[in-house]
């Protein structure tokens, strides 16, 4: 006689806690897990299991001595066509906050940021460290490189409140015209980690890319590293007919 496989306990009740989530609002607050395990007759154990598959899908938010929330939606990033996270985000009506962290005007350069900016070995590089917020929460972080010759001139505090890729353009006197990205997902680094307020090695997706103005030249290189448990990504595409035989 065959027999039917159930489910883990704790999906259970995510499933039906995921279902009633959909219809709360943002920082509506849950029952505690130790209401919740009477409710669903249950231990704390198989609840907190639950809601821990909920923080990571990034549909409750859990904090200490605050307990656990409905999260904001997601933040929609759309990468074609290709924005930057500035005019993406404004053009969909997102109020958001660009906090820098840190900026380094004759920082080391990475291997990675050398071979991007074609730099010598031993040159040095600007290094601007930022995160993007939205409702109150870390979305992304921006590791930015410039040339030296860049560097030097690159006002930091105008990326708090100014589109960085038109910041640059007004350092440098010609507008971005060409990116070179690519996507993967890794786990953070430490650095990264710390900066996103996440555990380290937590997977994120990624973005390295450069910029380059006219005649190919690089003028800035970096990586973007996205929560993934706060952002989704959208990508479109017009196809132009073919022509026939």
């Amino acid at each position: 006689m065959a027999t039917t496989a159930r489910s883990p306990r704790y999906l259970d009740v995510a499933d039906t806690l995921q279902n009633e989530i959909s219809v709360l609002a943002p920082n509506s607050l849950l029952p505690t897990e130790e209401q919740l395990a009477r409710r669903f007759g249950v231990s704390r154990v198989t609840v907190r299991g639950a809601l821990d598959l909920l923080e990571k899908s990034g549909l409750v938010s859990r904090l200490r001595g605050r307990g656990t929330t409905v999260s904001p939606p997601k933040i929609t990033r759309r990468f074609a066509p290709l924005y930057s996270f500035e005019r993406d985000l404004a053009e969909q009506g997102v109020a958001f906050e660009t906090r820098v962290l840190s900026f380094d005007a004759t920082a080391p350069a990475p291997p990675f940021v050398r071979e991007r900016l074609r730099l010598s070995d031993d040159a040095t590089v600007g290094s601007l460290s930022l995160v993007r917020v939205v409702d109150d929460r870390i979305v992304c972080h921006d590791r930015r490189f410039y040339p030296p010759e860049i560097s030097g001139r690159f006002n930091p505090e105008l990326v708090e409140t100014e589109d960085a890729s038109r910041v640059l353009e007004g350092v440098v006197g010609s507008p971005v015209v060409e990116v070179d990205w690519e996507s993967e997902i890794i786990s953070a680094p430490g650095d990264v980690a710390i900066a996103l307020g996440v555990a380290s090695r937590t997977l994120v997706v990624a973005n390295t890319y450069t910029w380059n103005i006219d005649g190919g030249v690089p003028v800035e290189a970096g990586v973007i590293s996205y929560r993934i448990d706060r952002c989704k990504f959208k990508y479109g595409a017009v196809f132009g007919q073919q022509s026939g035989a």
